[in-house]
């Protein structure tokens, strides 16, 4: 599918799209830091706090440890799916030529990434009921293809950050991009990188709300080289 170049659109077009674009990536960054924390911090801190107080403490620490992960898995999901999916849409729509490719790997990657690994998890834990190879089998395969499409939305993502600092000149962008290339494998990295993601989206629509409105979302296309 093609899409028009910024040239071709409205400058209050490209000036809705794009700031769409950042404070949807700001409430998605910011949801993904809570979730981070409601999945990993808080329960942590739960069920270690549980231990001071025997058995029943223990054994609040542990529902509270689930509760807290629940809530956050469902502000991650609302994060993809509400927010930052949503976000490279508008950011394509106001300049195709620098973010068509990101959102299109966002969109694919993630979606299909996230139904195949539930699926896959469902599979393997359905044979608790009923014990079956084939279908622990056809469980871990869905996974392993769920996660390397999820590995793709990644990527994306990590591009979409890469094009950021280039049409912005916003230094955390690309840092909150090498910080997720990390975090492949150091995880914390990666909720670091969602935290300057939220500043750098917040810094950026600060400086748009100085400038002249028939200019916001524009940044001139760098000289032929």
């Amino acid at each position: 599918m093609s899409y028009p170049s910024m040239q071709m659109q409205p400058p209050d077009y490209v000036q809705r799209e794009f700031r769409e674009g950042l404070q949807k990536l700001k409430t998605a960054s910011l949801l993904y830091i809570i979730s981070a924390l409601l999945t990993g911090l808080v329960p942590t801190l739960m069920l270690l706090g549980g231990f001071s107080f025997g058995i029943a403490g223990v054994m609040a620490g542990g529902i509270g440890m689930l509760t807290a992960a629940i809530v956050g898995a469902i502000l991650g999901l609302v994060a993809l799916f509400a927010f930052l999916v949503p976000a490279f849409t508008h950011l394509r729509n106001s300049d195709p030529s620098m973010f068509s490719t990101a959102a299109t790997l966002v969109k694919i990657g993630y979606a299909i990434g996230f139904i195949l690994v539930i699926i896959g998890l469902a599979l393997i834990i359905s044979v608790v009921a009923t014990p079956s190879v084939a279908v622990v089998f056809g469980g871990l395969i869905l996974f392993i293809i769920g996660a390397i499409f999820l590995l793709i939305g990644l990527i994306g993502l990590i591009i979409g950050m890469f094009r950021l600092k280039d049409k912005t000149d916003e230094t955390l962008f690309l840092v909150a991009g090498i910080l997720f290339i990390i975090g492949i494998f150091i995880g914390i990295l990666q909720f670091v990188a969602w935290i300057l993601v939220f500043v750098a989206a917040n810094s950026t629509l600060n400086k748009l709300s100085t400038i002249p409105p028939t200019q916001q979302g524009y940044v001139a296309p760098p000289p032929p080289r």
